[in-house]
């Protein structure tokens, strides 16, 4: 992958102008294998993806200060634009030798976004931020194994967001945020009609799928040295629709609702020592009613973090970090479900002079038995008569 990028910053007064510009290129040929003799008894499942990419884009934005009647105020407007230009495939392989095409696609899509909030002192202790922005997605995909996948689409999506902050009182303030957002999809799902395994008809998916969230909390700096933080939020998708990338096809998930708990901590007794606490509550749901279940597979319920860290010893510094990660369901009925894993990692620093510095980091200090991730489908093994439904895991360092 290469990139270049350029920006240009002005600000004269209560004025600021920034441009940005960016254009990227890079090459991907994955190969995996993750239900083993499957569907290809006699060569094995192994499937390569493939993508040749360049993305352009550019965006702008302009903030200055007024005044809203008698109340100060200060609003931004801006655009984002980006372009992708794409040739993307699917095939089976065997020893990394393509033996079939399941899908090989042009694809051009274009995303622009314009939005414009408003920052106003409504007293002395409250403020507020309005905004709206407004995307528009083209899709055009030409599909070379496949004429019938091909297509031009477009969807476009219309976010409103307000944010309301009370305070300080003693280094104390309260916020609450609402607004609406968006998850784009893979371009392909939107033209698709046929299912390039199967040859079944399938249903093309949107676009952009809407998303609406909101956050109640309060962060201070009332006790001395410690920087807290904490938040109730709720999220809603309409749809958590995903491109099957081993599959070649768009699947389209149910609605989903999640809502937590997050509490952040950062904190310095005294100036050598630095303490950093994260916990996290999650509870994730599919909104709608299936018999399979309403859980949302490999969404965990509880994550954490501490980390000690001694600082500015002479030349040294360490940091010890905690991580945890709890247990998700891996099925809908929440019949299966991921170990909780625990690591410990170790980081050690000495400065070298001024400008010059050796870190040395130790990952999994324990060396405990863990794992990366897991998911619960259906493998076959080589010389297996059927398949089985079992637990599949990329193992921790």
């Amino acid at each position: 992958r290469s990139s270049l990028s350029a920006e240009w910053h002005r600000r004269t007064g209560s004025q600021s102008t920034e441009l940005a510009a960016y254009a990227m290129h890079y090459r991907l040929q994955l190969f995996s294998n993750f239900t083993y003799a499957l569907e290809r008894p006699d060569d094995g499942d192994q499937f390569s993806q493939q993508d040749r990419r360049s993305v352009y884009g550019a965006s702008a934005r302009h903030a200055f200060d007024h005044r809203l009647g008698d109340l100060n105020a200060r609003s931004e407007v801006g655009l984002q634009l980006r372009q992708d230009r794409i040739r993307v495939g699917l095939f089976d392989t065997v020893a990394r030798r393509v033996t079939a095409t399941t899908r090989d696609d042009e694809v051009r899509q274009t995303q622009l976004g314009l939005y414009g909030q408003t920052s106003v002192e409504l007293t002395p202790w409250l403020r507020s931020v309005v905004g709206l922005r407004a995307d528009e997605a083209r899709f055009r995909v030409d599909s070379l194994s496949l004429a019938a996948n091909s297509g031009r689409s477009s969807a476009h999506l219309v976010s409103p967001k307000l944010s309301l902050i009370a305070g300080p009182w003693a280094e104390t303030e309260f916020f609450f945020n609402a607004g609406r957002g968006f998850h784009s999809n893979d371009a392909r799902g939107t033209t698709a009609t046929v299912d390039p395994k199967t040859g079944d008809a399938v249903d093309r998916v949107p676009g952009l799928v809407a998303a609406r969230g909101m956050e109640l909390g309060a962060r201070t700096a009332w006790v001395p040295g410690l920087q807290s933080s904490l938040a109730l939020w709720t999220l809603d998708f309409d749809s958590e629709l995903v491109y099957v990338g081993d599959a070649g096809a768009t699947e389209a998930n149910r609605p989903s609702k999640r809502h937590g708990l997050e509490w952040n901590n950062r904190y310095v007794p005294v100036p050598w020592l630095l303490l950093d606490a994260d916990l996290a509550w999650t509870r994730a749901r599919f909104a709608d009613t299936d018999p399979a279940g309403n859980r949302i597979p490999n969404a965990v319920d509880k994550v954490g973090s501490l980390a000690v860290t001694l600082r500015e010893l002479g030349p040294w510094s360490a940091t010890l970090q905690w991580r945890y990660l709890g247990s998700g369901a891996l099925i809908e009925d929440n019949s299966v479900r991921s170990r909780a894993s625990l690591t410990t990692n170790l980081r050690v620093s000495r400065r070298l002079g001024l400008s010059s510095e050796l870190t040395l980091d130790v990952f999994n200090l324990g060396n405990r038995r863990v794992n990366d991730i897991e998911y619960f489908y259906e493998s076959r093994l080589p010389g297996e008569a059927a398949p089985v439904a079992d637990r599949h895991v990329h193992p921790a360092e």
